[in-house]
């Protein structure tokens, strides 16, 4: 009866438990290059597996830190990235790389919108990539 009475919480904290920011398992990430007011040319999408970067991706989103001031940003991001695992799952990012070196994500549906802010290391390396 006791346990009737718990299976409503224990079933939230099961479902929290299994939920995660963290990319484990993707496949491939599509990235979708936003056209630059400098540039002539369209957009391109680009698909980018183990093989050719795929790493360098999911490391700098599972090491980036949530912002505690959570603005969104208004400006046209460098690329928008989204994740494919294995169980149908997507996850989207907008990018921000900054003259400065900074580098900035932020979720989009059906995830909650959050900014995060990369660390030094993996906003050279997606500098390096691109």
């Amino acid at each position: 009866m006791r346990l009737m009475k718990c299976a409503p919480v224990l079933l939230l904290l099961f479902c929290t438990a299994c939920s995660s920011t963290v990319i484990e398992d993707a496949e491939t990430v599509r990235l979708d290059y936003w056209e630059r007011e400098e540039s002539t040319g369209m957009y391109r999408e680009e698909y980018i597996d183990e093989t050719n970067g795929l790493g360098i991706f999911e490391d700098a989103v599972n090491s980036a830190e949530k912002l505690k001031n959570q603005n969104v940003i208004a400006t046209k991001p460098l690329l928008s990235l989204e994740f494919m695992t294995e169980p149908e799952e997507r996850r989207s990012y907008h990018l921000w790389v900054t003259n400065r070196g900074e580098g900035y994500l932020q979720s989009l549906a059906p995830q909650k919108n959050h900014t995060y802010q990369l660390k030094p290391d993996s906003t050279e390396k997606l500098t390096e990539f691109f």
